[in-house]
């Protein structure tokens, strides 16, 4: 038994529980990657520029050199947009509000439709469109600031 009172037993379940979590929407964001690439072979071959003629001085991409790759970057971005890897973000509201018409309870429950947003034709021009351009010369990022772009949600 450990000093948090897990045994080791449980803490294998949790960790054979919350792995297959995470690499599950790891797994399909590389999927709907390839098979955009495969489907727009003029963003491939931009892509394939990018990185044959870039300024990194290595094989390897890594997450502190990847913003020196600005299309690849707007690829992953455009990945993360059309295909979210969670298509519906739950989140608890921390105080009670009015959205539109409806009061939502503190502490209720509320799913935020990512995928919806992304697809949405009033925030995003041809949104059914894999057009990694849209995120070139833009400030849109990952890090939940932009109501537009939450793969990954916006923090509480």
């Amino acid at each position: 038994m450990l000093a948090n009172g897990f045994s080791d037993d449980q803490i294998n379940y949790m960790l054979l529980e919350i792995f297959p979590a995470g690499t599950g929407t790891l797994t399909s964001t590389i999927e709907w990657a390839m098979a955009e690439l495969v489907r727009n072979k003029e963003v491939m071959k931009k892509l394939n520029s990018e990185l044959q003629n870039g300024s990194i001085n290595s094989n390897t991409i890594q997450e502190s050199t990847i913003f020196q790759l600005p299309y690849l970057n707007a690829c992953i971005k455009e990945v993360l947009r059309l295909h979210p890897p969670i298509a519906f973000l739950p989140h608890y509201a921390s105080e009670t509000c009015q959205v539109m018409n409806y009061t939502i309870p503190k502490s209720c429950l509320v799913f935020v439709n990512l995928w919806a947003i992304g697809h949405d034709p009033n925030l995003w021009d041809d949104p059914f469109s894999f057009k990694p351009e849209r995120f070139l010369n833009t400030n849109i990022d990952y890090k939940g600031q932009d109501f537009e772009f939450l793969p990954f949600g916006a923090g509480r």
